[in-house]
């Protein structure tokens, strides 16, 4: 009987290693690429890309050469896999006078790309309209 209940114990213990061990949440990929408005690097904007429904929305924000990578949060780069809303501001602390960019790329964005699981390269090439 010692030994059964030794079996039995140790069976448990590699189920809860196995179970705790195990990636739980949504399915995240990596996502990257470049930024640009009127065909020149939008520098130090936000790019956000919100997930359909309430989930967590992935941030980055543009270099010096418009390129930007996804943070899911802390230590996850990446974007929930499926269907996304992206916006692309500029935050007035960290860019004075930035350049304005049409409410179709921000808060009522038209920007609906997918994310697929594996690595994800979006571009936008953003108009102000004003050519």
């Amino acid at each position: 009987m010692p030994t059964r209940n030794l079996l039995s114990t140790f069976l448990s213990l590699l189920l809860s290693a196995v179970v705790g061990c195990s990636k739980g949440g949504p399915q995240i990929a990596p996502v990257h690429g470049r930024v640009t408005l009127d065909g020149q690097p939008l520098v130090n904007a936000d790019i956000e890309f919100q997930p359909e429904g309430a989930q967590r929305a992935s941030k980055g924000r543009t270099d010096a050469d418009g390129r930007y990578e996804l943070a899911y949060k802390r230590g996850q780069m990446g974007a929930i896999v499926g269907p996304q809303t992206v916006r692309i501001e500029f935050s007035t602390e960290v860019v004075r006078n930035p350049p304005p960019i049409p409410a179709r790329y921000a808060a009522r964005s038209e920007l609906h790309p997918e994310v697929k699981p594996g690595d994800n390269n979006f571009d936008f090439d953003l108009t102000s309209g004003k050519k």
